[in-house]
């Protein structure tokens, strides 16, 4: 009997420290936070490196079931070094109350910081990103717009000497909408002095994504080519997510197909031994 309620004790302060846990890491998030951090890949100063932006679309891969697995394994695979990453759940019934970002930074042994666009009265979903690299700090903002919340990403990660900052987003889908937070963003990264890589699911065909450049700002951001015009980045041919840099140089981005998101994965090269301003 002693022995019972003694185990029946351990049980329940087990779930008491669990539930407590959860609560505590859904809330906490502000507007400025410190990364969550697992064990870093080693990863030294380089020419350069591989950055992706992928709408995993909480997982769920064309077969409408929920595997991680499958999105990490596509990343180990394509030995990506920085991913933004878009449609991330945080702890979503749908998702089985998993925290997306640390679940695949855990099984990478990467760095992460994770970003809500939308709070729920139980978990978030939002963009993050991952990184081998160090990650010295990030931020977020809740971008406008008149249909469902947006947000924007910033993190500064540390290539060897380097300080680059990324900037991960998902657009929303009116034209309304993706003017109004095209122009915030282009405001927010306006006074970024150092390279800069803005990834994302744009929602926007290619034809119609505006060049972000302003006269007033210190960033003039780029997009950088595919290797096909005929290029997609959707399931349903369309071209949409996409990568943009103040670095020039820098060779055709490529998509990588797959089965595990209705989005594929769009990656480039970003070279750093000889950064020049576009």
């Amino acid at each position: 009997m002693v022995l019972f309620q003694a185990v029946k004790r351990a049980l329940l302060l087990l779930m008491c420290f669990l539930v407590c846990s959860m609560l505590t890491g859904t809330t906490s998030l502000t507007s400025s936070f410190e990364p969550q951090r697992s064990i870093p890949v080693f990863a030294s100063a380089q020419a350069g490196f591989t950055i992706m932006t992928f709408n995993i679309h909480h997982g769920e891969g064309l077969d409408g079931k929920v595997n991680l697995e499958q999105i990490s394994d596509l990343i180990r695979q394509q030995n990506a070094d920085v991913i933004a990453l878009q449609e991330v759940d945080r702890y979503r019934l749908r998702s089985g109350f998993v925290d997306q970002a640390k679940e695949l930074a855990e099984r990478l042994h990467m760095y992460v910081s994770f970003a809500p666009s939308l709070t729920y009265s139980v978990g978030q979903y939002g963009n993050a990103l991952l990184s081998r690299y160090p990650i010295q700090g990030s931020t977020y903002f809740l971008l406008p717009g008149a249909q469902e919340r947006r947000s924007l990403l910033l993190a500064d990660i540390l290539i060897g000497a380097q300080p680059i900052r990324i900037a991960a987003t998902h657009l929303g889908l009116s034209n309304e909408d993706r003017r109004a937070q095209l122009s915030k963003i282009a405001e927010i990264v306006s006074t970024t002095e150092g390279p800069l890589v803005l990834a994302g699911d744009f929602n926007e065909v290619h034809t119609e994504v505006d060049p972000f450049w302003r006269p007033d700002s210190s960033v003039q951001l780029s997009q950088i080519p595919f290797q096909s015009l005929l290029t997609s980045t959707f399931i349903d041919g369309k071209k949409i997510d996409y990568l943009f840099a103040n670095i020039k140089n820098i060779d055709p981005a490529w998509t990588v197909q797959t089965i595990s998101s209705d989005h594929f994965p769009v990656m480039a090269f970003i070279p750093l031994r000889s950064w020049v301003r576009v």
